[in-house]
Parts: C-alpha cells; structure tokens; sequence
C-alpha cells in the first residue's frame, strides 16, 4: 500500500515524500480512506503508531480539495497599525478554525503542529497553530488574529479562550479528540464535553484512544455519528517502533 493508492492529494503526497514517508502504518492504511469519506472515526490504536497522520492528512486532503477564498479580514498587522493611528487599542476578531485537535498535553500538540507544518508545506494558505496552557496571551492572540484554518489546544486555555469570545467553532468541519483515554484521565471530560456542544453538528470527529473502555463510549457515543472502528492493538500492546525501560 502506498500513500497515493489511498488516494491523497497530490502536494501532500510530495510533502510526505519529502519526510521519507514511504509507506501508510496499518493505523493509517484503515484510517485515512474513511477520513476522506467524511466517516466519523473511533479508533485504538497506541502511541507510536503514525495516528496524527491517520487524522491530519485526511483532513488536509479534504481542505486541499477545496478552492481556496482570500479571506476579506485586515491582517493583525494591518489592525494594530490602525488602531495605533487612532490611539485605541487593538481590537481581536474571533478565529473561525476549520479543524480542532483536542490534545491532553503542550508537547504533543507541539508535535502534531510540526507534524502539520509538515505535510501541509506546499499548501498554501494554510495556518496551523497551538493553544496552550503557559503560552502568554498577547501570543496567542496575535496567533488567533490570524484566523488559522487548524487549531490544536488543550482543553484548558481554549475553554478560556471561548467564554472570552476569542474562539467560535460555528465554521468548524473536523474535532480530532487525540489520546482521549488520557485526557479523561487528566480529568478534562467537563472541558471536553462543553467544547463538543459549542461545535456543529454537521462536524466530522474522529476519537483516537490507546484503548477504548466504557468511560470513553459513554462520553462520545452521543458525539459520533455511525462511526467506523479501526482497532490496531489490544490493550497491553506497545508500537513496535517504542522502546521501554
């Protein structure tokens, strides 16, 4: 199997080939088609296995596909010089992401952003930032102001950043819960379920979990619509490629 067999597009296949992406993992091979299709997905499948590509590039292929519109907003740049010439101070629109990735820590949304910038690098026009917890926020609001089409959080900040009115997800396409069995058990399932219902219905989620238990059923069951399962690993199982100590 190769990653042009799965259909993708054609930049992102030469991004892929660039980062000596050979060929999809077992967890991407089942994944990705049916994230093209637009199929919810809950999947187990543990750390190690290449699941930020099994939801990022379907994702990217789906944006790839679609014309893109110069959006009409003034860049942050353009806002802060304005209001510098009136003497006011910078006034943020609200970012309007088309995909949300629900991470449970700063590292690893690092890590799918770079993963991201990555496959995403002859896409043009495509912006991929991080929220977090310890970022300073004239930061992230100069990141907001930019409207990024992808945004990657932890549950915390963004829940700040959407009762400030910084955030509205009313043009969302996708919510990625990534490692939901860790954030559950980091103690975000209230965080997670009110960002769920801010987001449309018409969305497309896909859950990624070490192991999928009652708790997670229970939590996404009502979030998921005629979802495909894709199970790579059963509990207890490691990634070939982890090395333990």
């Amino acid at each position: 199997m190769t990653f042009e067999a799965l259909g993708l597009h054609p930049l992102i296949q030469k991004a892929l080939a660039d980062i000596h992406y050979d060929k999809p993992t077992p967890v991407q091979e089942k994944a990705i088609p049916a994230g093209i299709e637009g199929k919810d997905l809950l999947v187990s499948s543990q750390t190690g296995s290449g699941k930020t590509a099994a939801f990022m590039l379907p994702a990217l292929h789906r944006f790839a596909s679609v014309p893109f519109e110069k959006s009409d907003k003034k860049t942050f740049n353009q806002k802060r010089q304005a209001a510098r010439a009136k003497g006011e101070k910078v006034r943020y629109e609200p970012a309007h992401p088309k995909m949300l990735v629900l991470t449970p820590t700063r590292e690893l949304a690092m890590q799918i952003v770079q993963s991201s910038e990555d496959y995403s690098a002859y896409l043009k026009h495509f912006r991929t930032v991080a929220i977090l917890g310890g970022m300073p926020y004239p930061k992230q609001m100069q990141l907001l102001a930019k409207n990024p089409e992808i945004l990657v959080a932890t549950p915390g900040r963004l829940i700040d950043h959407m009762h400030s009115g910084k955030i509205r997800f009313d043009q969302l396409e996708i919510l990625v819960l990534d490692e939901a069995d860790r954030m559950l058990d980091m103690g975000f399932i209230d965080d997670i379920e009110t960002i769920i219902a801010a987001t449309p219905e018409t969305r497309q989620t896909m859950l990624f979990s070490a192991t999928i238990d009652r708790q997670i059923a229970e939590t996404v069951e009502s979030s998921l619509s005629d979802p495909a399962f894709v199970e790579i690993a059963h509990r207890g199982e490691t990634a070939s490629t982890v090395e333990q100590h």
